[in-house]
């Protein structure tokens, strides 16, 4: 049985702070929660809607929190070259992990990939119709091939979706279960163990200003989706 402890010179460190796990776990809720409500909700989408609302606010902070936020959560801190990437590849059948404070040039592909796949899908549903009961808030209010390419990526869109959900979700499962690197644990708690000069000490604080700039993303990203929501369409009418 593979040795799961970690090689002594580890130490536990601070890898994922708080808004960036936050962010993590709403997604994942919203994204169900669309999916349940959007083919089992009946004939009312509302809570669909809702819900797609919320993946679209919840992109918009990640692309924020992407640019602004803490040193691990920058797209600048894990977005690595084809060559890192092709290097990355050659270590995923070694049973022994390579933990990084971040995410692996692997899994940073995986993150802007399942960013842009909910921006699609949340985007394309503010100009999507059923047309039967439900239509987004901007639909009829361009032209209507817009409302047409809309509705086309609308229904396309959630595939590549799911595809990268349960991507993900087998990914997480190959590195709990062959390389022994509990993913989930890090991204519930923030902590992992790493090699000497990654990550910051289990016993440091994030800043108190990086906590207020994420609360100020969030007040923006929800304020631009209720402005493109509720305000918008009246004014383009």
């Amino acid at each position: 049985m593979t040795d799961t402890t970690p090689p002594a010179a580890y130490r536990r460190a601070l890898v994922w702070d708080i808004p960036t796990r936050l962010f993590h776990w709403m997604l994942a809720g919203t994204i169900v929660g669309a999916y349940w409500t959007g083919e089992f909700g009946g004939f009312d989408k509302t809570w669909h809607m809702r819900f797609g609302y919320a993946v679209l606010a919840l992109v918009i902070f990640r692309i924020l929190w992407g640019l602004f936020g803490s040193r691990t959560a920058r797209f600048a801190s894990f977005l690595r070259g084809p060559a890192a990437v092709l290097a990355y590849l050659r270590t995923l059948t070694a049973p022994k992990a390579h933990p990084t404070d971040t995410h692996n040039p692997l899994g940073a592909l995986s993150v802007i990939a399942l960013l842009l796949a909910a921006l699609a899908q949340a985007g394309s549903g503010l100009f999507a119709s059923d047309d039967i009961l439900t239509e987004g808030p901007l639909n009829g209010l361009f032209s209507s091939a817009v409302d047409s390419m809309a509705n086309r990526t609308h229904a396309i869109a959630v595939w590549f979706l799911i595809a990268l959900v349960v991507l993900h979700l087998a990914a997480i499962a190959y590195y709990r279960l062959y390389k022994r690197e509990n993913l989930v644990t890090a991204m519930v708690t923030g902590h992992r163990d790493l090699p000497p000069g990654l990550g910051m000490d289990v016993g440091g604080m994030e800043r108190p200003a990086s906590l207020w700039l994420a609360g100020l993303f969030a007040a923006i990203s929800a304020g631009a989706v209720y402005f493109t929501v509720e305000i918008l369409p009246p004014l383009l009418r």
